[in-house]
């Protein structure tokens, strides 16, 4: 038996947190001794977590390395107000001036995975005793402001680099060419049995009356900027001035909420959008859904548009480069330009038109984004190999 340890920054509700808590449920447990560090705890997922993973503690500190720690966690929120912030990733600077005071784990593991960029990638090449190291990469790191230069030497140390998309790998090749002999593709994986089961829960009464007799629309994502939830809010003022009868769910939390129910209220849209936070289970209400838009303005891999494809919901996307992994345009979803009334029209295309919508659900029928037993496979061929 193998002992695997996975690391990542938190399990509040994100596409990489549930992608990592679908691959650790699937790994046989008479194959791999499974244990889990998460950095921050108290995510909503956590509960989540299967019985037999071992959830690592956080390691102790004396009374003088916390305060090295501290001191290095003040030195990182001095420099992030004042004088770095638009020169360095948010994780790069907390590395560059907290790295050095962070303890690893006492044990040793025959396998170490980072399921995220940044700190739990840091951790895992500098902290962590491990025989063979992966690197996750759930994201465009160039996109999302990661120095090539700076990761470098901490990729340098992983067995293998594994990309959620086509589009990351492309990218990592393009970025890192030194590692191209290490990166491999594994799909986010998504078992859609449990999509499809966890769908079928009831909407609360309050929610569901909001829906009779006009087309709902979802959108579930981190309240992030990468998400772009302000093009949804121009976005639906367009679609009442023009008249659209409809309610938008927008499902999820995040550091823009309390931004984005300001702008829908500024814009006096509270009877049409709804900013409802955080939902454990957001997949009633993608069921609930007559379109499910996607406005990010890039993704790695856009898990929650997979989940909508599972439940074969037509599909309006905004036009970020992954996107093509998973829709094509007029065939089984609709794919927008980044601005509102590009966005509006493509809705309300599909809004007026039940035959494309019916077009759309027909070519989603039984399409799964990487299949959960295929994707496994190849992740345990790179923990073996």
């Amino acid at each position: 038996m193998k002992k695997i340890l996975f690391v990542i920054d938190s399990l509040n509700c994100g596409g990489a947190e549930k992608s990592l808590l679908s691959l650790i449920s699937l790994l046989d447990a008479k194959k791999y001794e499974k244990h889990l560090w998460i950095l921050h705890r108290g995510g909503v997922l956590e509960k989540m977590v299967p019985k037999d993973v071992v959830i690592e503690q956080e390691p102790s500190y004396n009374r003088w390395e916390r305060l090295k720690k501290r001191f290095g966690h003040l030195l990182f929120y001095f420099r992030w107000r004042y004088l770095n912030k638009k020169h360095h990733h948010h994780a790069e600077l907390l590395w560059r001036t907290s790295g050095r005071y962070f303890k690893g784990l006492d044990d040793s593991y025959d396998i170490a995975v980072a399921y995220q960029q940044g700190v739990p990638t840091y951790i895992v090449a500098t902290k962590i005793k491990a025989r063979k190291k992966l690197a996750w990469i759930n994201v465009d790191i160039k996109s999302a402001g990661y120095n090539i230069l700076y990761n470098d030497p901490f990729y340098n140390k992983m067995n293998w680099i594994v990309c959620v998309s086509e589009l990351l790998e492309s990218i990592m090749q393009n970025n890192m060419p030194q590692f191209t002999s290490r990166i491999r593709r594994v799909y986010d994986i998504v078992n859609p049995d449990v999509v499809r089961s966890l769908a079928q829960e009831p909407l609360p009464d309050k929610i569901k009356d909001k829906t009779k007799d006009r087309l709902v629309i979802t959108t579930v994502a981190r309240m992030a900027e990468q998400k772009n939830y302000p093009l949804a809010i121009d976005t639906a003022l367009l679609l009442r001035q023009r008249g659209l009868d409809f309610v938008w769910f927008l499902v999820g939390d995040g550091p823009l909420l309390g931004y984005i129910r300001g702008m829908i209220k500024e814009k006096q849209l509270t009877d049409c959008v709804r900013a409802l936070g955080l939902r454990i289970n957001p997949y009633p209400y993608i069921q609930a859904a007559d379109i499910y838009v996607q406005t990010s303005s890039f993704e790695g891999f856009g898990l929650t548009i997979a989940e909508a494809k599972m439940l074969c919901k037509p599909i309006v996307s905004t036009d970020f480069e992954v996107v093509y992994n998973q829709l094509q345009n007029g065939v089984n979803g609709l794919i927008s330009p980044q601005d509102p009334k590009s966005l509006a029209n493509a809705i309300i295309t599909l809004a007026h038109d039940e035959a494309l919508q019916q077009r759309f659900t027909h070519a989603l029928e039984g399409s799964v984004v990487g299949n959960a037993t295929s994707e496994i496979q190849i992740a345990e061929q790179l923990f073996q190999s």
